[in-house]
This record gives structure tokens, C-alpha cells and sequence, in this order.
């Protein structure tokens, strides 16, 4: 790899994983409770984050359907292959299904796809962040609590800022510039706080069965790696538009399964331990999978 090419793939990844470093670091410093900013970035500014860049977007329909098609297949055939691996190793699929499942499309995806590939590509990105999210709140629930809550999907508010760009998007409405300046800014919000908050969580968990958690977290990124880029050339995407759901199908676990863990009372000591260790794995593996995406 040139000196350029290595200057190039830094400035990309490195402010991503400082940022993270930050606050990792800061949980050491200084305790606090992240809910309201977690609820800040979920209900307030990642919508608006949303509905600001898909609004400025000319979405394609066509290529916005393929990629909720490839997200989706990612994620069924993941559920195939993991669950092999799962009963061969007699373990619980509720506790290591979701972890190989759901990636981290948006701590961590979003802001690698932006510097990687621009404003087009962080646009494709935030339409895989939107799959891999309803996906996460229907499929997800449904493997850890067997269907008893199908409606915790609906209290998203990223599917109706996303119905709401795409709209503002396909009629080409004009907002007026004083709430389209309003969400822009609650929007910047989001990716600074995105980073910060993953890596002030990631202080919190803890690695436990190392060589299962190793092989449960790369599962995740090397699996999502490869029907990626099956899978966007069965359905012909191509440039960008590939690049980007590629990348985005390698992300580490999500942190967001430790939580949902939590929440439906399974072994959330073991998913910490997954989503860190394919948080370590990825701090390798990202800058070649970048790099190859960029040639």
C-alpha cells in the first residue's frame, strides 16, 4: 500500500476509532448515565439526521428496494449458517444469534461510509441503517421474546422520519428554510454522539469466553463481508451504491443487542463479550475491507 493510500484509508478510519477512544477514556474519568443522550440521538436527531439527507437525496426507488432486499437476505441466510454453527455447539440461539445478525450500521457504519464515500454514499448508508433497524426490531424481538411484543417496530420514530424524507425526496418539496436549518443542525448532532456514546458503552462491557465471543464476532463480519458481495452483484448494484452496503454488511456486532439482552432477560455478559470482541476484530479488519472497497 502506497504512503497516499495509507494517508487516505487514516483519515477515514482513524477519527472514527479516536472519537471512540474518547469516550472510552472518559468513562474511566468520570461516570455518567448515557439514557438521555441515547434518547436524544434515537428519538430527536437521528430522525432528523434522516429527514434531512434523504429530503436532499433524488432517491431511487428501485435501488432503495434492492437494498432493504439485500439487507434482509444478508440477515435470513446469517440465520441459516449461524444456526448450524449455534445447535452443533449446543448453545443458546437466543443469546448468539442476534449478535451475528444485526451489525452496527450506525455508531460505527455511518461515519466510516461518510468519510469513505461522501455524501451519496452516506445517504446509501443511512437506507442500510433503516433495514438493518426494522429488521432488528421485528426479527430481533421476535428471536429473543418469541413474538410476544410484534409492535415494538412500530414505536420507531427512524420508519416515520424515513417515510418522511423519502416523501419530501420523491415530490421534491421544499421546506421552508428555517426548519430545514433546524434539522439540519439537531441532524449533526448525531454522528459526534453516535461515536462518543459507542465508545463510553463499549467501557462497560466486558470480554468473557474469549475464543466463542472471537468466533461469534467475526462470524459477524465476515459473514455479512461475503453475502455482501454476493449479493450486490446478484442484484446488479453496482459503484457507490455496492461499495457502500458492502461495507456496511461487514460492521461489528451492534451494541444495541447487549441492550435488547438486557431487556428480554437473556445472558447479556456473553453478547457484551461478542460485541467487544467483534468491536477488536473490526479495528483490523475495517481499514483492508476500506481499502479494497476504494481501489
Amino acid at each position: 500500500m502506497s504512503f497516499e493510500a495509507l494517508q487516505q484509508i487514516s483519515s477515514i478510519v482513524f477519527p472514527v476509532f479516536i472519537i471512540i477512544g474518547v469516550g472510552f477514556a472518559f468513562s474511566k474519568l468520570k461516570k455518567i448515565d448515557l439514557t438521555p443522550i441515547n434518547e436524544l440521538v434515537v428519538y430527536i436527531t437521528t430522525p432528523c439526521l434522516i429527514i434531512h439527507s434523504l429530503s436532499k437525496f433524488p432517491i431511487d426507488l428501485s435501488v432503495a428496494g434492492k437494498i432493504f432486499v439485500i439487507i434482509s437476505l444478508i440477515i435470513f441466510i446469517s440465520i441459516i449458517i449461524a444456526m448450524f454453527l449455534i445447535r452443533f455447539m449446543d448453545l443458546d440461539y437466543k443469546v448468539y444469534l442476534p449478535p451475528v445478525l444485526f451489525a452496527n450500521t450506525g455508531n460505527m457504519g455511518l461515519p466510516l461510509v461518510l468519510f469513505a464515500f461522501g455524501e451519496y454514499g452516506f445517504n446509501i448508508g443511512i437506507l442500510c441503517l433503516v433495514a438493518n433497524t426494522i429488521l432488528h426490531y421485528s426479527v430481533g424481538i421476535i428471536i429473543l421474546n418469541s413474538a410476544k411484543n410484534p409492535w415494538e417496530i412500530f414505536r420507531l420514530p427512524l420508519i416515520y422520519s424515513t417515510i418522511v424524507g423519502i416523501v419530501i425526496s420523491v415530490t421534491e418539496f421544499q421546506m421552508p428554510l428555517m426548519f430545514e436549518r433546524s434539522i439540519k443542525l439537531l441532524g449533526d448532532i448525531s454522528i459526534p454522539a453516535m461515536i462518543f456514546a459507542l465508545g463510553y458503552k463499549l467501557s462497560e462491557l466486558k470480554l468473557s469466553k474469549v475464543s466463542t465471543s472471537f468466533l461469534f464476532g467475526s462470524l459477524r463480519i465476515f459473514l455479512g463481508l461475503s453475502l455482501g458481495v454476493v449479493l450486490v452483484r446478484l442484484f446488479g448494484l453496482e459503484g457507490i451504491n455496492a461499495k457502500v452496503v458492502i461495507l456496511q454488511a461487514a460492521m461489528p456486532p451492534a451494541v444495541f443487542n447487549f441492550v435488547l439482552a438486557e431487556k428480554y432477560n437473556q445472558d447479556s455478559k456473553t453478547v457484551a463479550s461478542i460485541i467487544m470482541a467483534g468491536t477488536i476484530v473490526s479495528f483490523f479488519v475495517l481499514p483492508v475491507i476500506i481499502s479494497y472497497l476504494l481501489k
